[in-house]
């Protein structure tokens, strides 16, 4: 994820850079096609530019492809030099999600007509599948569309080396013998970080607690508020211990993806606790008008969920946004605590 002064603070699975800049070098100077969202998994062919208009998925997902499958976009913010996490849920025609296909990224930069663009890299995605009991408890998720705790996904670590707007097309073979499928998603990739990037100083901001605020509903949206209310971001910041913060909110999630988090983060603190604070921060401060509680644009962040890990120092040393797993929490724990 980023350097520190004293180790190197990343996520595991990356896309070789090496190989994924082959994937650049490889497409020549002509480029490549890629296909507007709504016609991912049709017949047009690598090099016939389709004419449709290239739209911009929303958090909560794209128009389904061919197959009837649809892609949830779980990170929205990936940035020019970096190895940036890339994260995706893939939800079927009968609502359910995908699990366990093979899923292979096709990365590529979009051209100025918006239709077109030039393959730069790929690879494929790692299959993540989340059991955490009560996963679904406190979101808003239809029961049908989550019959159980199983939340899963697909990650991949890809380093853009441009700013600018990129399309990933992304070629499912689901494990059921059912056809293969493609789907197209266009992002972009910025020059800079909007949210504390690795290096920056985490804001400290000055949240209410339950010892400020009586109303444990209205500092936490789970049901019972989670037990991460107790301390104020800024009487932590630079004071010695490790500290991490998470951007979430359990009740008013509107996906299966995003709910879970927090369960993840509560989950792993106790086996840390005595070594790093953690802060939770609900997102809302009233759900009803949309407003946004002040951390949330202390930090500027327009997405949730955010988990953001500061060092001794004061200084950001990494970031996860959505939903992660046991795995990535705790990679990430361990090198907070080392460094």
């Amino acid at each position: 994820m980023a350097d520190s002064t004293r180790g190197r603070f990343e996520l595991r699975r990356a896309i070789d850079r090496r190989a994924f800049l082959r994937g650049a070098l490889a497409a020549g100077a002509g480029g490549a096609a890629f296909y507007a969202l709504s016609c991912g998994g049709g017949s047009s062919k690598p090099g016939t530019p389709t004419a449709a208009p290239v739209a911009t998925p929303s958090m909560g997902g794209a128009t389904p492809a061919t197959g009837g499958i649809t892609p949830s976009m779980l990170t929205s913010e990936f940035v020019a030099g970096q190895n940036n996490r890339f994260a995706v849920g893939l939800v079927n025609a009968q609502r359910k999600l995908v699990k366990d296909a093979k899923v292979h990224l096709s990365f590529y930069t979009v051209g100025a007509d918006g239709t077109t663009g030039t393959l730069r890299g790929e690879g494929d995605a790692t299959f993540v599948e989340l059991n955490v009991a009560g996963a679904h408890t406190h979101d808003t998720s239809p029961q049908n569309d989550v019959p159980d705790d199983s939340v899963a996904f697909y990650t991949a670590n890809t380093p853009f080396d441009v700013a600018g707007r990129w399309a990933v097309k992304i070629n499912v073979t689901p494990n059921d013998g059912s056809a293969p499928t493609t789907i197209d998603a266009p992002f972009d990739v910025l020059a800079a970080s909007r949210t504390p990037a690795p290096g920056s100083d985490a804001p400290a901001s000055r949240n209410d607690t339950t010892a400020t605020n009586p109303n444990p509903a209205s500092l936490c949206s789970r049901v019972p508020a989670c037990p991460l209310h107790d301390k104020v971001i800024g009487d932590l910041v630079g004071k010695g211990r490790p500290l991490v913060v998470q951007f979430s909110t359990p009740a008013f999630c509107q996906t299966r993806f995003c709910g879970p988090v927090l369960e993840v983060l509560l989950n792993q603190a106790p086996k840390y606790q005595d070594r790093i604070d953690f802060v939770h921060i609900e997102v809302w401060q009233d759900f009803q008008l949309q407003q946004y509680r002040p951390a949330m644009r202390e930090w500027n962040l327009a997405t949730e969920p955010w988990t953001f890990f500061v060092g001794s120092d004061g200084k950001v040393k990494g970031k996860l946004e959505s939903i992660f797993s046991d795995e990535e929490l705790t990679s990430a724990l361990d090198q907070l605590v080392k460094l």
